[in-house]
């Protein structure tokens, strides 16, 4: 059986989930890192030598690094579905994975790092608007590819979703200005509609540190 290690309101975590939701994969989640700890023992550190989350263990197979997990399990058990069947939408779906990766996760995440997991006395309220500001330049670029799509690559979900539209629910849920963004609030709306990322995208991660400890433990 499918073995995953990390605590579920991680963010590299929470992918991971949506795509074994999605691909309907037995599997059993072990808590590991934030308040859980764990990562620091002898047995973790065999698994992950990085001692970060997640990591899977795919009956003995053991990988980690997010991206990585999520291209192998769609490869391994989602042919034809979140791995397209033609190679070229793969590369597609891949490159909108990498986007996410060098683009968006560094203009995004200090946005949700400052309002979340920062103290109310130590937030910077200018960096904090630059950042929201600079995430709404940046998605235009998205904005503009999902003109005639419903998904990332075209009709049907695939990999190249997973890991800017698991973001989704953050961006929509912070008391943040959002500029009108049609395309991307009817895919957001799309994502919205399957079981999968209601399940793993869309919990409550508070108003603050506190709210985002305290919930981290009664999700566990």
């Amino acid at each position: 059986m499918l073995k995953i290690y990390g605590r579920k309101n991680s963010n590299q975590v929470i992918q991971v989930m949506w795509a074994v939701g999605e691909l309907g994969l037995e599997h059993v989640r072990h808590n590991a890192g934030g308040t859980f700890g764990g990562l620091d023992t002898e047995q973790y550190g065999r698994l992950n030598p990085n001692r970060l989350v997640p990591t899977i263990d795919d009956d003995g197979f053991i990988l980690w690094e997010s991206y990585a997990i999520i291209r192998y399990l769609c490869r391994q058990y989602g042919k034809g579905s979140l791995w397209p069947q033609d190679d070229r939408q793969a590369a597609l779906a891949d490159q909108w994975m990498e986007w996410t990766n060098s683009r968006f996760m560094g203009v995004f995440f200090p946005v949700f790092w400052g309002l979340i997991r920062t103290p109310k006395e130590q937030q910077d309220p200018d960096k904090i608007q630059q950042s929201v500001k600079a995430t709404a330049e940046l998605l235009q670029i998205f904005e503009h590819h999902m003109a005639d799509k419903k998904f990332v690559v075209g009709a049907s979900l695939t990999m190249g979703d997973i890991p800017l539209g698991s973001m989704m629910f953050k961006y929509y849920s912070l008391d943040i200005e959002r500029p009108s963004l049609p395309n991307i609030e009817a895919w957001y709306a799309r994502l919205c509609e399957r079981g999968a990322y209601r399940e793993h995208c869309m919990n409550s991660f508070g108003t603050s540190t506190e709210e985002w400890f305290a919930l981290e433990k009664a999700g566990a």
